[in-house]
């Protein structure tokens, strides 16, 4: 397939052949192409040349769209659900099906989507809203959506990229399933542990162009990112030894805040975090994580308790924590770190205030200011395209991220609260990220890291400790994986009684 947007080239002679009942990967970087290349299939891009069949069978691209797709036996599930917020599972499968007639019945549409769980092990509740599902259960829906309509080719795209670890646990069984049923099924990740985990094999394209395609029992994830970026990747910098951490730069004394649900509430936590060291929070989705980070942002009023500063209680607020030092790096880039519909300029800049005084004179905003600083961020930090007029919601998701972490980190903040700064990210863009943080770290930093990949607490660390049910609880040092998993499910002793 070849593909040009513009003066940009998507594609360029990337090949994709997936075989009747396997699990097939597809792996790149941000802006490999991979959902281009998808999308392709799924009618909704029309190609500048190539060839495509499915089920052995030629297709005319040139009057190939979603529709055409769909009859050809081709569902895709996108990584943001795409299904009716307000309508029943039951409904939404009806929703624009041909096959479902003029009239809606229900009773018929319960039976359809019981007949399609029980078959593939999907569980979606009937009878409930789409938006008041969690995003796993949507996920499922739009699967079940897909099989409803015959899908003979599943494409996922990026699907745990917003999933909980249980939620992924959950859904790669499913996806050997629906192989097993006689499914293709071409499954897009990052993160080279889920696709070692549950593909058959794995196609990796690199700027548009197809790599190779590898038998998964026969590679490695050294071998594996080696394709993807073209290069070996060097180790990163070993933790630092006690003696070279400074003074406590941030700390949390007694601090309680409501919680969202059950088990998530904040409850006495205590906490430091010194200049020149990295403190990893671990933990699973939903036991105080997103309370935490609206604590540490400002935007969340403890119960009780304190953050201090340098040694200050701080009076919790953004403007009064961004005026101390600490700043925040969101662990939600679409909702809460950036606004799609603004330059690259502008959300560099959405945090300034109107009284500093690089940006405003006597009122008034300096746009050529603004600019220069956007170019400089954009260079120091690599951001393609180097437009600083481009809309975020245009770039990738690894050059969209380089625009959040250039907001907080382009003036050397003392403090810095990074909540999962990786999610989403594809392997070079990750390690650009983890590079950036621990060059912050050197350079005196305190950086409390709140993150539900133990892969990224791991390897960033000074210290960790775990996130469980809205209490600290510290991770043995030397633990292995099923320790730390204990104490991370609350199964540890001593832990589930706190």
């Amino acid at each position: 397939m070849e593909k040009r947007f513009g003066a940009r080239a998507a594609l360029e002679g990337a090949d994709l052949v997936v075989a009747a009942g396997e699990v097939h990967a597809l792996l790149g970087e941000n802006g490999a192409g991979k959902t281009t290349l998808v999308n392709v299939l799924a009618g909704l891009v029309r190609p500048d040349a190539g060839r495509l069949e499915i089920g052995g069978r030629a297709v005319d691209l040139r009057r190939f769209g979603p529709r055409a797709a769909r009859v050809a036996g081709v569902g895709m599930v996108h990584q943001h659900s795409t299904l009716v917020p307000a309508f029943t599972v039951e409904e939404n499968l009806a929703f624009a099906d041909p096959a479902a007639g003029r009239w809606f019945r229900p009773r018929a549409a319960r039976a359809r989507v019981e007949a399609l769980r029980a078959r593939y092990g999907l569980d979606a509740p009937l009878g409930v809203r789409a938006e008041s599902l969690s995003v796993g259960q949507r996920q499922r829906a739009e699967i079940l959506r897909a099989l409803d309509r015959g899908a003979r080719v599943l494409v996922l795209d990026e699907p745990t990229a917003v999933l909980t670890p249980g939620e992924v646990r959950a859904l790669l069984p499913v996806l050997r399933q629906l192989a097993a049923s006689g499914c293709g099924v071409v499954f897009i990740s990052h993160k080279l542990d889920e696709i070692r985990a549950v593909a058959d094999r794995i196609t990796v394209l690199r700027r548009g162009r197809g790599v190779g395609t590898v038998a998964t029992a026969a590679t490695d994830a050294r071998s594996l990112g080696r394709m993807m970026l073209g290069r070996e990747l060097d180790a990163l910098a070993p933790r630092r030894a006690a003696a070279a951490r400074g003074p406590v730069l941030l700390a949390l004394r007694g601090l309680c805040a409501p919680g969202l649900r059950e088990g998530s509430a904040l409850r006495d936590l205590e906490l430091e975090v010194r200049a020149g060291e990295i403190v990893g929070v671990a933990g699973i989705d939903g036991n105080g994580q997103r309370e935490l980070e609206e604590v540490l942002a400002g935007v969340r009023r403890p119960s009780a308790g304190s953050v201090e500063v340098a040694g200050a209680p701080v009076p919790l607020g953004a403007r009064a924590l961004r005026a101390r030092g600490v700043a925040h790096l969101s662990g939600d880039r679409e909702r809460a770190g950036l606004v799609a519909a603004m330059s690259v300029a502008e959300n560099l800049l959405l945090k300034a205030t109107w009284d500093d005084r690089r940006f405003f004179r006597r009122g008034r905003f300096d746009a050529e200011a603004a600019a220069r600083h956007a170019r400089a961020c954009i260079e120091a930090f690599g951001i393609v395209p180097p437009d600083p007029e481009r809309a975020v919601g245009l770039l990738s998701g690894g050059n969209a991220q380089k625009v959040a972490v250039a907001r907080e980190l382009a003036e050397r903040p003392r403090v810095l609260v990074a909540v999962n700064p990786t999610r989403g990210l594809d392997v070079g863009s990750a390690r650009f990220v983890h590079e950036r943080l621990l060059a912050l770290r050197d350079a005196g930093s305190a950086i409390a890291l709140v993150s539900t990949e133990l892969d990224e607490v791991l390897a960033l660390s000074d210290r960790a400790v775990a996130l469980v049910r809205g209490r600290l609880v510290p991770l043995p040092d030397g633990a292995d994986r099923d320790a730390i998993g204990a104490v991370l499910l609350g199964e540890a002793p001593g832990v589930a009684a706190a």
